[in-house]
This record gives structure tokens, sequence and C-alpha cells, in this order.
């Protein structure tokens, strides 16, 4: 309704919904934040690697939006929005999150041949979910259906959850190769990803370039895909 009626508008429509999601989500539009070429180049690649690698993942929640405008503390930003409420994730729905976390780092050293601190919060993110999979939710082959670290919370208001180690300096190092092994393997899939649809990734950083932002029907038209009839309506050749 604010967004509305800062537009002068007696009524609410989509486009202020869209836009109060948008600065609920990824925080207050920035455009008046200088950027330049080369650093807005970087920024399409990286978004664009990001949209890409969550259109061709099959158990990834659908690309909803990619902009390059930057948002609160975020350069840009890629949306992903799920078609349902998900209450339980299986594995291989956060191993496509952690691919599609990868998918800005790769597309920039593919690219423009750069590693930059843009990925910084993608790798931290997978980290802890990779870690997640091995030490709480029991989802490693090599360490089986346990949980290591036991989890002590502070009674003082204000402390955080303290970890308390309770395994051995072994199974320590046992759990750091499964945790590197898992994101280094999510890494290398999501190359040879991004590697076999380069183009697309050209063509998606080249529309972000000129339009900022995209939605998911301006991804798929790019990427070739075809919009699924709506209901009630059958395909026709």
């Amino acid at each position: 309704a604010l967004m509305g009626a800062r537009r002068g508008k007696d009524k609410v429509e989509m486009v202020d919904f869209e836009d109060a999601k948008d600065k609920v989500i990824m925080g207050t539009e920035r455009r008046s934040m200088i950027i330049s070429d080369e650093e807005k180049k970087i920024i399409a690649y990286h978004e664009g690697g990001h949209a890409l690698v969550g259109k061709l993942l099959p158990h990834s929640d659908p690309v909803h939006k990619v902009s390059i405008i930057p948002h609160g503390r975020a350069l840009g930003i890629t949306q992903h929005l799920p078609v349902d409420e998900k209450h339980i994730q299986p594995r291989e729905y956060l191993i496509n999150f952690i691919q599609g976390l990868m998918g800005g780092r790769v597309a920039e050293e593919m690219v423009l041949k750069i590693k930059t601190t843009g990925a910084s919060n993608d790798i931290e993110r997978a980290t802890d979910i990779a870690r997640k999979i091995v030490c709480e939710y029991g989802m490693s082959d090599e360490l089986g259906p346990l949980t290591y670290g036991k989890k002590e919370e502070q009674i003082f208001l204000g402390r955080e959850i303290s970890q308390h180690r309770d395994y051995s300096e072994e199974t320590a190092q046992n759990i750091d190769k499964e945790v590197k092994g898992i994101v280094m393997n999510a890494y290398n899939i999501t190359y040879e990803l991004v590697q076999e649809n380069i183009d697309k990734l050209h063509a998606i950083a080249n529309a972000l370039l000129e339009k900022e932002t995209l939605d998911a029907k301006d991804i798929d038209k790019i990427m070739g895909i075809k919009p699924e009839p709506e209901e009630g309506q059958e395909e026709t050749e």
C-alpha cells in the first residue's frame, strides 16, 4: 500500500506487491550507487551464473528474478521462489542448492578469469550447508547417520548456542574431508554445466547489462525454454 501511495495510485497493483517483496527480501534498492562498467560486467556474469545453474538443476527452486541493481548490501541478486511450501528437504535439494551457490564463482572464473570477493557469502553458505549435511542431518555415506557436535545453549540471554566437540581428532579430519568433498564435487559439476551452456550464460549476462533486471519469462526466452501451457489450455503445435 505504501509503494502504491508513493506513486500516486488509488489502488494497489501487482508491481507494488513485487517491489514490496523485493524490499523485504533484498533490502532497499540503491540505484544511486556508482558502479564502474568493469564491476557491472563482473556482477552480471556472477548473477547470470547463479540464474543459469538454477534453471538447469532438476531439484532447484524456480528462478523468479535476477537483478544487477544494488539492494541493501548486495550488489546483485538471484531470487528463487519455491512452487510449494517445503517442510522437509531431501539431500538432492541441498546438493543442488550448493551447486547453485557455486554458479557465480564458476561464471567469474570461466569467462573473466578472475576470483572476486563477490562469492564470499555464497561460499560461506555452501560450506555451512555441506557441514550440516555431514554433522546434523546424518546424510553422509562415509560417516553414517550420526550427529557430530553436541549443541549447548547458554542460560544467559544474548548468548549464542555453542558447539561442543564430542568426537575424536580422526573423526574431525574425516568430517573436514567429507565437507570439502561435497563442496568440491558440487563445484566440479557446476563447472561442467556452465561450460556446456556457456552461450546461454553470455546471453543472460548481456541481457542483464542491457535491462538490469530479468524475470523468469525473460530468462526462459533467452534460454529457449518454451512456456508451459496454462491450465485448461491445450498445447498447440
